[in-house]
């Protein structure tokens, strides 16, 4: 698999909807990526470029937006990681798959606001708190302006963040997404709510 490379910015009208003041998004059914080589899933596996494999296959992006942030879920599918970590973890995980929340981020406040994903949460279909896997992605693989664990938005900017989840028992599904944010320099963080 070739390197992550930036996703073109999402399409103005899907991007639209779900928008939500309080936020929280709608729910909306979400497909995951086939990690299969056949049909027209062939041809999208190959073309390199996960990021917008994501975001093609994933269904409607959920966007959030409040005060500070418009922030997307661009999709939640599984894909094969092996590739995307730090060579010394390939041998431990090879041909693993994990589901990977893929974030585009807007800083719309005036001042810098971090974004980890160590603030992120998962919950399953079986109604159980999920955590961020325990590997690393390596930056490397994941291309310009994309950022595996945490990144700080300066006001105006724009940045990716891919989560890859802990590993799922069979048959449990991501349900919903937990963001936490602080902007620096005010107090309180907001809560935002992803529910797919």
């Amino acid at each position: 698999m070739d390197n992550l490379n930036r996703l073109n910015t999402v399409d103005k009208k899907r991007a639209a909807e779900p928008t939500a003041e309080t936020g929280a998004s709608k729910s909306v059914e979400w497909q995951d990526l086939s990690v299969e080589k056949d049909g027209d899933t062939k041809a999208m596996t190959e073309s390199g470029r996960v990021a917008d494999r994501i975001q093609v296959h994933a269904g409607k992006p959920l966007t959030i937006e409040t005060g500070i942030v418009t922030a997307t879920l661009v999709g939640v599918p599984k894909v094969r990681i092996d590739d995307l970590v730090y060579a010394h973890q390939r041998k431990q995980i090879s041909g693993a798959t994990r589901a990977c929340a893929l974030f585009d981020i807007k800083n719309t406040s005036n001042v810098p606001i971090h974004w980890t994903s160590r603030q992120t949460k998962f919950i399953g279909s079986d109604s159980y708190t999920y955590k961020q896997a325990h590997f690393s992605l390596d930056p490397s693989q994941l291309g310009a302006g994309c950022y595996p664990r945490q990144v700080e938005i300066e006001p105006g900017c724009r940045a990716r963040v891919i989560t890859p989840v802990e590993h799922l028992p069979k048959g449990v599904d991501i349900e919903n997404i937990i963001q936490k944010i602080t902007p620096r320099g005010q107090p309180g963080s907001h809560r935002l709510t992803f529910s797919l």
